[in-house]
């Protein structure tokens, strides 16, 4: 699976949308759908948000430890190249790499994604509440008319649907990588015994024999 990264955020902060910015003109009526979207967006992002922790950040955290451990001892058991190993050995190995693969950006986006979150929250929350309060300007003064509303709509709906998935995405790699990583512990732990056994058998043979008188 690709992994997806998360846009750069920097676009996120548009004008800061403060309801006490937006200038009120009589009653005005705006569609109700616009900003209906907006908020079940804003649901959406806080429910997968909540979802990101099962499973949770210290359990992703341990389990990329050990896959970065368990390959770590491989490479210093395979590393002069004394031990051979067959082919279903080869895939225990492979497997914990495939397991680190999974885990590895886990902690990067644990942190950085629920910060966008929040900022993307909050935008979508504060121009529903200005769509629904028949807002005419927004904080720089700029007229709230159809083409400025679609324009909006469209940057704030793209950047929720991008975290969306972004969030879905992180939790179906931690689940996959912990899942791979508990169904080849013991394989993994069992086959370094035996490297380990098989290593100290081949350093022995190849040491010089000595005459004893």
């Amino acid at each position: 699976m690709k992994n997806f990264t998360p846009p750069p955020f920097a676009f996120i902060a548009l004008a800061s949308w403060t309801i006490a910015a937006w200038t009120l003109t009589g009653c005005i009526s705006r569609d109700s759908q616009p900003a209906v979207q907006l908020r079940e967006l804003s649901d959406s992002i806080r429910t997968e948000l909540a979802c990101l922790q099962t499973p949770s950040d210290a359990a992703s955290a341990t389990a990329f430890a050990w896959t970065d451990d368990q390959l770590r001892e491989f490479r210093l058991l395979l590393d002069e190249e004394r031990v051979e190993i067959s082919k279903q050995e080869g895939q225990i190995i492979s497997d914990v790499s495939r397991a680190r693969r999974l885990l590895k950006d886990q902690a990067q986006r644990r942190s950085s994604l629920p910060k966008a979150a929040e900022r993307a929250m909050s935008q979508l929350t504060n121009l529903a509440n200005a769509l629904s309060a028949g807002a005419t300007h927004d904080a720089n003064g700029d007229a709230m008319d159809s083409a400025y509303i679609a324009k909006e709509m469209k940057t704030e709906i793209q950047i929720a649907r991008d975290l969306v998935r972004a969030l879905q995405e992180t939790q179906d790699l931690a689940i996959r990588g912990i899942r791979l990583r508990e169904s080849i512990a013991s394989s993994s732990d069992s086959l370094q015994t035996v490297l380990r056994s098989r290593l100290a058998k081949a350093i022995l043979g190849s040491e010089p024999n000595v005459d004893r008188e």
